[in-house]
């Protein structure tokens, strides 16, 4: 072949007098290349990017029928398919495209059937056509009849399109130049049916015709029937061999609902599953009236446990499940129509099909004649933009890649993107959730997403929106306008609302109490700037929040997160601003907004801004250490009137009672109205009425004491701790853990090939002098030695007691390439599901919303040995034990400690105050605010335990200067604490960010294995100085592996399975258990590679658990 650096390489017209072809490659995903066929010649003319054997440019398509392709399974190879089998495993199949009419009239076409079976533009109708208009679309009809040169055309979304009335096919290996074969009505047999000339009438229930048809080959193959039928549409029963044939309804089934015998006209028009009808009239459209007789009892798509005797039921005549469903043709004889086609299996030889008028119905349709198809596979043929030539830095050019097209292609792809059915529902839930609606109804998102399409909302005489898809002046009216954002009575919802964010917070104080930027007077030298802005100060680092300062791609918090605690858990309820109610971020959150109330915007107790460099901290209402200040002043002649105000302003009068009286109660003794405005404001912003949008109801009961308390030490059972590390982004693992010395395959050159080394690039594969040599001492590894990449010394030095687990990751049962995604039903290659499934490590969601530390928690616990959950990195699923177990809840700690907290509290016995305040509640309160609550309380309970502890735990070795080396640091002042909090087990989470490699993979590897390999010497050494290190196993996780081919950014993108390792003083370490890949390239022969160098996992992530939870004392 033409490979692009050899002088016969040409810009694509490649001109020959063989025979020539366009093929395509089937990879044993599905996926596509196309492939050039010029048919043998003496001379290389094929480019090697679109050659046969070489070919790589893989696209997806969607299979027809049943999904199947050849080579999606051992019966369905490439051989059967009439294909060539390549060494890669893939189907290397001739094509042929094939044109049909989709439309042969337009009486029972609707505007959905036009944009989802139309997909081919054309830039206007013919002048001589005729348009005729429908529901929803015009056709503009040439002639006298709906053919390939009729034209629909539709508006939709404010864009009118032009269609094409063709569906353009491509068909593969066996059956793409077959004929149908046509099967006369007059040559079968027939039982209780009216034979004509040319036609067979069936004339009552079980009226049946049959063929014996003969096949060359046994395989799939579509039968259809030419028909008439001037009725209501109605099923037929097919039966292959003796064997009957089932479709798939439309619609899921539904209890039948008994409205009225004689309907009046509230009730009309009747939904589906709806009765009583008397006609067709009655129902909604698209619906036929179905007659429940003696004989038939069933109504398509509909239970009917309930169902009235004599009564009928409006349906949608799609549920049937039937083998074929008739529609209406007009009239009898002289119109016809083909039934859709039924995929069915035939043997090679004789068959005998059969159909027949189920029991029950009335319908009388003629058949003309059975037609059969042979099923080759097929699939829609995709728009396609950009060249396949390559551009090429030669002397015959760049190739016929252009920036217009690529321009295209994008503008098509942000369009698919914009106008995707998907897009309103998840901009309207996203948003909703920013609008304090963790869980929006369905009929509220519906509401939402029909002002973005239609780019209007009505609310009573006021009109908003231009009329414009996409328009977010409508959409943002639907969310706030709404009943379910207005109506008062849902504050006694306990399911409504959400929490509030942590900046959020901050904010509303900050507006509600009339925030203003003023520098106190008093002040010598020159004036400050007169434009001086507000001052936050390293707000992520305070609260968890600041603007621009994401901890990822996916923001602060998952959309679809769960609390660890509350109702809200019990009830399943998304509650994303739980992710951020992590121990440091609510008492840092209190702190800063109590600065901003007692000393104005300032860094005095943690305050949110910087030192002004002037003045003392003193709560004295002069706010002479500040940037500026709250001046709200509280409205009412007495201190009830003055809360009331307050209340109304900071929780929008949703504070209670009791709450309100308490904090009355609580400032009544300040001296005057300034201070007890100030003491008030302190209360009220620690409540769950504010962190939340939730009403309170006190059940007048304390909370259950929370506090870790110190046990008396049990000497026979020793302290052990399991660290668990997560490389955030999906870690390039084969870069950590590269084949070294191989024999008798040399499966090194293999990996530097996949990696993208050629004669002229080195790829992102790392040559054998950027690597650490170990010994595998695994017989069962295809090589004797592995190595570590050259930036992780400390796993060469800590070998003997380190494993790696080569090629592991997420898997519920050993699987393969032809029924992975069968037998993995998570969305692999996703960070989001990923993320989640390997802090659970629960494929078949037995123990939901648990992480998997929590549930070794939870087993430690119930065997009666203390165990402390601990996170270094905000709120992890992976610490969630089970709802109502006895196991402590997380502490989740900031890497630098535990700020200082309401050292100087404004009232006596403040802190009490505030656990009254977030006291135990009923169960009808408000579920986000209960969360905060026990939050809350939670924290502040082992802030007291732990504080004055942690302060004395100082390390002895220098750790240094990042984020994850500070959280290890953490670990080790944490461990310090075992002894006064009587926990014989820690299992703590650490985090480590910036593996989401999709460009420039070797260099960000170099860095961030540096970084990573700084810390963890620091960590053992610390481990080692305190005598912890025989007490300790750090295991090394992340979402997934990366595909082993590089991008074109020399990155790599989402893979699988993965190499990992473990560490620890009493791991039997120096060597590398799982599998590790000995080929990577996918072929017929390799069950685990996948497109791209992707790898299937040979080794779940609970193997990695078992030995270590074991050892932690799980049985």
């Amino acid at each position: 072949s033409v490979r692009p650096s050899d002088d016969d390489f040409r810009k694509g017209y490649h001109w020959t007098n063989r025979d020539c072809a366009i093929n395509v490659k089937v990879n044993p995903e599905g996926y596509v290349a196309i492939a050039h066929d010029a048919g043998p010649s003496n001379d290389s003319i094929v480019p090697h990017h679109v050659e046969n054997y070489n070919t790589l440019n893989w696209f997806r398509v969607f299979w027809d029928g049943n999904g199947d392709y050849p080579g999606s399974s051992v019966e369905n190879s490439c051989a059967k398919n009439e294909c060539q089998t390549g060494s890669d495993g893939s189907c290397i199949c001739q094509t042929k495209v094939v044109e049909s009419i989709v439309f042969d009239d337009i009486e029972s076409v609707s505007k959905v059937d036009v944009m989802s079976k139309l997909f081919i533009g054309v830039l206007g109708p013919l002048s001589d056509s005729i348009p005729t208009a429908r529901d929803g679309f015009t056709a503009h009809i040439q002639g006298d009849k709906v053919d390939e040169g009729t034209i629909f055309e539709v508006e939709d979304q404010g864009r009118t399109f032009f269609l094409k009335n063709v569906r353009s096919t491509v068909s593969l290996g066996m059956g793409s130049e077959t004929q149908p074969q046509i099967f006369e009505a007059e040559d079968a047999t027939v039982a209780d049916a009216s034979v004509f000339r040319t036609f067979v009438q069936l004339d009552a229930d079980l009226s049946s015709i049959e063929w014996n048809v003969n096949v060359k080959n046994s395989g799939n193959y579509l039968i259809s029937f030419r028909y008439s039928l001037n009725a209501r549409p109605a099923p037929l029963s097919i039966f292959i061999n003796g064997a009957e044939v089932k479709r798939q309804p439309k619609n899921s089934l539904i209890h039948v609902v008994n409205k009225s015998g004689s309907p009046s006209s509230e009730h009309l028009p009747l939904q589906r599953c709806e009765g009583d009808c008397d006609d067709d009239g009655e129902c909604a459209d698209g619906l036929f009236c179905i007659d429940t007789n003696s004989e038939r009892k069933e109504v398509p798509g509909c239970r009917m446990d309930n169902a009235r005797p004599q009564w009928d039921y409006c349906a949608d005549t799609g549920d049937h499940t039937h083998g074929a469903q008739l529609a209406s043709t007009g009239s009898w004889v002289g119109d016809w129509l083909y039934s859709e086609p039924i995929e069915v299996t035939l043997v090679a030889g004789t068959n005998e099909v059969l159909a027949q008028i189920p029991l029950g119905y009335d319908a009388v349709p003629i058949i003309d004649h059975l037609k059969i198809e042979a099923h080759a596979p097929s699939f829609r043929n995709p728009p396609h933009f950009l060249s396949l030539i390559a551009d090429d830095n030669n002397s015959f050019g760049a190739g016929e890649q252009t920036l217009r097209d690529a321009q295209y292609e994008t503008e098509a792809v942000l369009d698919h993107y914009f106008y995707h059915p998907n897009l309103a529902p998840f901009l309207c839930n996203r948003i909703m959730q920013r609008f304090s609606f963790s869980n929006p109804s369905p009929r509220f998102v519906a509401s939402c997403v029909m002002a973005f399409r239609t780019g209007l909302y009505v609310s009573g005489s006021e009109t908003f929106g231009n009329g414009e898809y996409g328009n977010l002046e409508a959409m943002t009216a639907a969310i706030i306008l709404d009943k379910e954002a207005t109506d008062p009575s849902l504050l006694n919802d306990p399911s409504h609302g959400a929490l509030r964010e942590p900046i959020m917070k901050v904010i509303a104080l900050m507006r509600s109490m009339e925030y203003e930027t003023k520098i106190p007077d008093a002040i010598d030298g020159p004036p400050m700037s007169e434009g001086f802005q507000v001052r936050l100060w390293k707000m992520d680092e305070k609260i968890g929040q600041s603007p621009y300062e994401f901890p990822s791609i996916f923001s602060f918090m998952l959309p679809s997160y769960k609390s660890d605690s509350g109702p809200a858990l019990s009830a399943s309820m998304a509650s994303p601003e739980a992710m951020l109610l992590s121990m440091a971020s609510i008492l840092q959150s209190l702190s800063g907004m109590w600065s901003l109330i007692k000393y104005g915007l300032t860094d005095c107790e943690g305050g949110f801004s910087t030192d002004p460099g002037f003045s003392q901290c003193e709560d004295n209402g002069r706010y002479e250490r500040s940037y500026g200040r709250l001046t709200y002043q509280a409205d009412g002649t007495t201190i009830a009137e003055e809360a009331a105000d307050l209340a109304l302003l900071l929780t929008a009068g949703r504070l209670s009672d009791s709450n309100r009286a308490l904090v009355v109660d609580a400032c009544t003794t300040q001296p005057n109205k300034e201070s007890r405005a100030r003491c008030m404001q302190q209360l009220i912003v620690a409540t769950g009425e504010f962190a939340s949008t939730n009403k309170v109801i006190p059940s007048d009961e304390d909370r259950n004491d929370i506090e870790i308390e110190a046990a008396v030490e049990d000497s026979s059972e020793p302290y052990k701790a399991v660290v668990y590390l997560y490389l955030a982004g999906g870690l390039d693992s084969f870069n950590m853990l590269v084949p070294y010395t191989c024999s008798p395959i040399d499966v090194h050159e293999r990996y530097r090939l996949i990696r993208g080394k050629t004669d002229s690039e080195d790829g992102v594969g790392l040559p054998l002098s950027r690597l650490l040599e170990i010994p595998s001492n695994n017989p069962n590894q295809p090589c004797t030695s592995f190595g570590i990449h050259e930036e992780l010394p400390v796993l060469k030095q800590l070998y003997e007691q380190t494993i790696f687990v080569a090629n592991a990751g997420l898997l519920a049962q050993p699987v393969s390439t032809r029924d992975f995604r069968d037998l993995t039903n998570v969305q692999l290659f996703s960070h989001n599901d990923m993320s989640m499934e390997t802090s659970r490590d629960d494929i078949a969601d037995k123990y939901a919303g648990t992480g998997v530390g929590g549930r070794i928690a939870d087993a430690l616990t119930k065997a009666g040995i203390q165990t402390n959950v601990f996170s270094i990195k905000g709120q992890q699923t992976f610490l969630v034990g089970e709802p109502g177990g006895s196991s402590p809840s997380q502490v989740t700690i900031n890497r630098k400690g535990l700020s200082s907290f309401n050292d100087d509290p404004t009232i006596n016995d403040m802190t009490n105050v505030i656990k009254a305040l977030n006291s135990a509640t009923t169960s009808d309160s408000g579920f986000f605010a209960e969360t905060y609550a026990f939050k809350l309380s939670d924290a502040i309970a082992k802030y007291q335990s732990l504080k004055l502890e942690l302060d004395k735990a100082k390390p002895s070795v220098d750790f240094p200067i990042s984020g994850i080396a500070d959280q290890l640091k953490m670990v080790t002042r944490l461990m310090q604490t075992a002894p006064i909090r009587g926990a014989k087990r820690d299992i703590f989470y650490v985090s480590d960010s910036g593996y989401d490699t999709h460009k420039n993979v070797e260099y960000r590897l170099r860095n961030n294995f540096s970084r990573i390999n700084a810390a963890i010497e620091a960590f053992v050494e610390e481990l080692k100085v305190l005598n912890l290190w025989e007490s300790t196993v750090l295991l090394q996780f992340s979402e997934f592996g990366r595909t082993l081919t590089p991008n074109t950014g020399d990155g790599t993108d989402h893979g699988w399975g993965g190499n990992h390792f473990m560490l620890g003083g009493s791991v039997k370490g120096g060597t590398v258990l799982g599998q590790y890949p000995e080929d990577f390239e996918q072929s017929s022969t390799n069950d685990i590679a996948l497109s791209r160098g992707r790898i299937i996992p040979t080794h779940p992530w609970d193997a990695m658990w078992k030995g270590a939870a074991e050892w932690f004392g799980v049985s």
